[in-house]
């Protein structure tokens, strides 16, 4: 824990308040939730056995507190809780109560939030930016189906990063789809255990080939192979997943499948890919790119800023988690909330900003808190298409620059009027679609 005082405390609020700005200006809004979570929250049925890399339930700070029922001389219940380990979790669980509270809610739901998360690190690991309280900025679109959802995640990590002042092309943006890795995983014939050892080391090999520490590609590889041997895996799969992890072009190994399910994941991701280049990210496709957070369903990705001098990988990433929400939906009410969003460490993004030196000492913000009823002063109404949601972008790209909130609706089409009740937007646009030529 680090105690933060002057300058080094007003750097980071001055950061978290340029990500608020920004995302506030796409329509989303704030959600504060405790840092107190009921251990259940994190439990292998909710998380998996792998909630992020290296998982240990150690990991976490666990407290037992103690409900007294009307008053301290009564004999307390006990319920077990632990510190808040990371954002998305608790936002999916306001969510899931949400729902149950009013199963005809609008969706979909943007929010952001920035808050403290707490992970119980090993001493001998700590450094300046990973700490055993770390403040977390996260966005998340809840109820929209994948496609322009995505995009639309993808594309504002990057505006948040030009606006704290990185380049445009110095952003990269590496996806991949857990769906793939999922798919494999049956064909391979891995069990659980497998699968995790076989998620970790793909996961190191991306930063490996993002260029973090690539010095230990040859012994994941000696490891990924093990692991491959000892689960029996056929020649065929066996190749392919070897080829993952050495090739720049992973797509063609997988595509040597001929799967079904692999190649329509593949052709989700391709038509992803070039609707980011359209709206000018710069995007390269690594399918060890998995996110080792076990929750994740779909499309995932990682932020590296890239300059002549200097890289940094994964300052930032997230993906698809459709699954999620409905663990915390009472009575198994519902199976399936699509939802998807991104996180950033606010310390290593304080730290990247320094060494770029995009934190001079005359920086100044104005708030961009306001307090009318309404998420955004205009919706743009646009359709599940690419096309439509280029133009979306478009039209609001103006209002924007303004200093003007505007909404892109990401929802089914028959909702854009409940949606803009729901949300107090006064005035709601259609949008002609743009081709998202290269």
């Amino acid at each position: 824990m680090v105690d933060l005082f002057g300058r080094e405390l007003r750097k980071r609020q001055l950061v978290v308040a340029v990500l608020a700005k920004v995302v506030r200006l796409h329509g989303y809004e704030q959600v504060e939730v405790p840092l107190v979570e009921r251990a259940t929250s994190f439990s292998e049925e909710v998380v998996g056995r792998s909630p992020w890399p290296e998982w240990d339930s150690r990991g976490c700070f666990h407290l037992r507190a103690p409900d007294y029922p009307s008053s301290y001389e009564d004999a307390p219940d006990h319920t077990d809780v632990l510190l808040v380990p990371e954002g998305t979790i608790s936002v999916t669980r306001w969510i899931g109560c949400r729902l149950a509270e009013s199963p005809d809610m609008i969706f979909p739901v943007k929010l952001f939030y920035d808050m403290p998360c707490f992970r119980n690190e090993v001493v001998a690991e700590l450094t300046g930016t990973k700490r055993r309280q770390f403040t977390q900025f996260g966005l998340e679109i809840l109820g929209a189906e994948p496609g322009n959802s995505d995009v639309e995640a993808v594309y504002l990590i990057t505006r948040c990063l030009e606006e704290l002042g990185v380049a445009a092309g110095g952003t990269r943006v590496r996806v991949g789809d857990v769906g793939v890795f999922n798919r494999l995983v049956e064909l391979s014939g891995l069990g659980p255990d497998a699968a995790i050892q076989v998620k970790e080391v793909l996961d190191a090999m991306a930063e490996c080939k993002a260029g973090k520490a690539p010095e230990r590609a040859s012994g994941l590889l000696g490891r990924l192979a093990g692991v491959l041997d000892a689960g029996g895996v056929s020649r065929l799969p066996h190749d392919v997943w070897m080829g993952l992890a050495h090739a720049g072009d992973s797509v063609s190994f997988l595509r040597a499948l001929h799967d079904s399910v692999i190649d329509e994941r593949l052709d989700d991701l391709a038509r992803l890919v070039h609707v980011l280049e359209a709206l000018g990210v710069r995007v390269e496709t690594d399918l060890c790119v998995v996110r080792s957070h076990e929750y994740y369903t779909g499309i995932v990705f990682e932020i590296d800023v890239v300059t002549e001098e200097y890289s940094h990988v994964e300052v930032g990433g997230g993906g698809r988690y459709d699954k999620l929400v409905g663990h915390f939906v009472p009575d198994g009410g519902v199976d399936r909330i699509p939802a998807t969003g991104f996180a950033f460490g606010v310390e290593r993004l304080v730290e990247l900003l320094d060494h770029l030196d995009l934190l001079p000492a005359h920086r100044v913000l104005r708030s961009s808190i306001g307090l009318s009823e309404s998420s955004a002063e205009k919706l743009v109404a646009s359709g599940p298409g690419a096309q439509e949601y280029l133009s979306a972008v478009r039209i609001a790209a103006a209002d924007r620059a303004a200093g003007h909130p505007v909404d892109i609706y990401l929802g089914v089409p028959d909702q854009v009027e409940r949606y803009a009740e729901s949300r107090k937007i006064p005035q709601t646009v259609s949008c002609e679609p743009q081709r998202a030529d290269r």
